[in-house]
């Protein structure tokens, strides 16, 4: 026991006698032990490192890019059909005045009135304005919808703002 107890003495002792007695080194064992203790190699400067640790949330996303040269235009395209196939203008009188694809109109009575195109129209949209070829500015409201057991025609019916059945130039469109 008594023999570990000097060792031990000897062992601090001597490691804080080196340590507080810098002038005694020489300048040679000095710079052996700093080139040592930077030496890179398994256990690195600090001696064995250990198991690496868990990975990292991801940082913030970074800014984008700069936007690259844009590209060739592409071929054109054909032409498109007109969406307005098919429309008339009717007088107050029931006379086509002007038209695309329509055959005929006539007024069936007091602001009822009656526009057959020249192709089927059961699945096509209606669309009628109050308004007729001439620069007069015309009130009121009209309804549209399809003539029964005619597959070309449309009605129209027009109205003063009261809501009575009256005579009305108008314009009529049939999209399909």
């Amino acid at each position: 026991m008594i023999v570990a107890c000097v060792a031990l003495t000897v062992a601090l002792g001597g490691g804080s006698y080196a340590a507080t007695n810098t002038a005694t080194l020489s300048k040679a064992s000095v710079k052996a032990a700093k080139s040592n203790a930077q030496a890179a190699g398994p256990r690195g400067p600090r001696g064995f490192r250990g198991p690496r640790g868990f990975r990292g949330f991801p940082g913030a996303k970074g800014a984008p890019g700069a936007a690259g040269p844009a590209g060739p235009a592409g071929p054109a395209g054909a032409a498109g059909a007109s969406a307005t196939a098919l429309w008339a203008s009717v007088d107050v009188n029931g006379t086509l005045v002007r038209n695309k694809g329509a055959a005929s109109a006539q007024k069936n009575g007091t602001g009822s009135y009656q526009v057959v195109f020249s192709q089927d129209v059961t699945g096509c949209v209606y669309s009628a304005t109050i308004g007729g070829p001439t620069t007069t500015v015309n009130n009121g409201e009209i309804s549209a919808a399809q003539l029964p057991a005619v597959a070309t025609g449309v009605r129209v019916f027009t109205f003063n703002s009261a809501g009575a059945n009256t005579d009305r130039a108008f314009f009529v469109e049939v999209f399909c």
